[in-house]
């Protein structure tokens, strides 16, 4: 089982600054150029157990907690953000199944993502986007599937599917589930395509799928008729965790490669970085960073010790990693200048373009970002009218990065966070007991 840390990742993977590193920042811009999965990269991290750590231990994977997940994840995406989806696009029909799965559906799926292999998640449709409701996919009384799912993360690939369809007419409750086994299925019955190509993250598995009266075998429903989209959503939780992760990889690498030209750099007898503009700048960034951090981290531990609440941690704190990292890069450019339109020559040698594109994916890759404020805004109500005491010791285990978690439990996840928030209620006695100054700044 792997116990591997972001240090023994950097040193398995090498230099990535160095060109010939298969696994470096000249490879993945190479790869960007073709639009090439990052078949050696995530290969190598197979081998080394990168893949176990979003699968639970009883799965046979490596995972302890949100938060070393999320700075694995984020060791890795420096160099490549596109091995998020090639080794962990499954997480959301891995936690699907872990929510409603049989035993047997459970065991098949650990089988194949325990050897790296793939188990695609098919929800959305082109024709309906964020509206779920109105999707079309339909499970029929005779146990065939009809219909096109699109964006599938790894249906290319993936030896197994996970399908939300239609079973009834309307409401949240007229959705189900199954789990296809793609080699179980009759030639011809399910087509596979590439989507449309990205503009970012060029190359990523990502699938149309498309059923033609594709058979659905008895013992493939997951779950109860009726309870998939609400499961979905749920799962989608963990998603956002993940690609918080790409994207302070991606903020990692463009900070560093504006404040490495900026150091080499000199405008008469001044280092760029000592220019009170680029200063501004680079500062500015590198506060962005901090804040996505810190929001990261926090809602990677928050998710152990309010689940019920997380519905509405998740939607935050993908905004703010996702408008932080948006707006950082954009400073990273702004120092950088020419240097940061140029596919040829240092510094990156097209790599901050790459970054810049990869960005606009990842906060999109979950759900757009109207979706996300959409969602996050219906449920202040009941945060600001909730009448959850404050936890201060849950407030200690969220913030305190040395403070044990309680076990990462996916059935406390729910929909909606019904003012159970004791963490939220217990931040004014937080801000109050902190040094003066810092509390009124609070």
């Amino acid at each position: 089982m792997s116990t591997l840390t972001p240090e023994e990742l950097e040193e398995r993977l090498g230099d990535p600054a160095d060109d010939t590193n298969p696994y470096g920042f000249a490879a993945a811009v190479a790869r960007d150029e073709r639009d090439e999965f990052p078949e050696e990269l995530c290969a190598e991290l197979v081998r080394a157990g990168f893949h176990r750590n979003y699968l639970p231990k009883e799965w046979g994977g490596a995972f302890e907690s949100f938060d070393r997940s999320l700075t694995l994840v984020r060791s890795a995406a420096r160099r490549d953000v596109n091995v998020m989806p090639g080794t962990m696009f499954s997480i959301i029909a891995a936690t699907c199944l872990q929510l409603h799965g049989s035993v047997e559906q459970q065991q098949r799926a650990a089988e194949i993502l325990r050897s790296g292999g793939a188990v695609a998640f098919a929800l959305t449709e082109a024709a309906h986007g964020s509206e779920l409701l109105t999707n079309e996919v339909r499970l029929t009384p005779e146990s065939t599937l009809t219909g096109e799912k699109w964006l599938v993360g790894l249906g290319l690939r993936g030896e197994a599917v996970y399908v939300v369809a239609r079973t009834g007419e309307r409401g949240p409750g007229a959705f189900s589930a199954v789990l296809l086994e793609t080699d179980r299925i009759p030639e011809g019955r399910l087509e596979r395509v590439p989507a449309p190509r990205t503009g970012g993250m060029r190359g990523i598995d990502l699938a149309t799928l498309r059923f033609h009266d594709t058979p659905v075998p008895e013992d493939a429903l997951v779950g109860r008729r009726g309870e998939a989209l609400e499961v979905a959503v749920k799962a989608q939780q963990a998603v956002r965790l993940m690609s918080m992760a790409g994207s302070l990889g991606i903020a990692d690498t463009a900070v560093r490669i504006a404040l490495d030209f900026a150091t080499g750099r000199r405008t008469g007898r001044t280092a760029l970085v000592e220019s009170p503009w680029s200063k501004r700048e680079l500062s500015v960034a590198a506060a962005a960073l901090l804040a996505a951090d810190a929001a990261a981290l926090s809602a990677a531990r928050g998710v152990h010790v309010v689940p019920e609440a997380f519905s509405v941690w998740a939607l935050s704190a993908k905004h703010v990693v996702a408008e932080a990292t948006d707006d950082l890069i954009r400073r990273s450019g702004t120092v950088l200048a020419t240097r940061s339109v140029l596919r040829e020559g240092a510094p990156g040698a097209g790599l901050f373009q790459k970054l810049q594109r990869d960005s606009q994916v990842v906060r999109v890759i979950d759900a757009s970002t109207l979706a996300n404020l959409r969602s996050y805004a219906g449920q202040l109500p009941t945060l600001t009218e909730g009448t959850a005491p404050a936890d201060e010791d849950a407030v200690h285990s969220v913030f305190s990065l040395d403070a044990p978690l309680p076990p990462y439990e996916p059935a406390r996840l729910d929909m909606f966070a019904r003012g159970q928030d004791p963490v939220l209620a217990g931040l004014p006695d937080t801000a109050d007991a902190l040094p003066d100054g810092l509390g009124e700044a609070a």
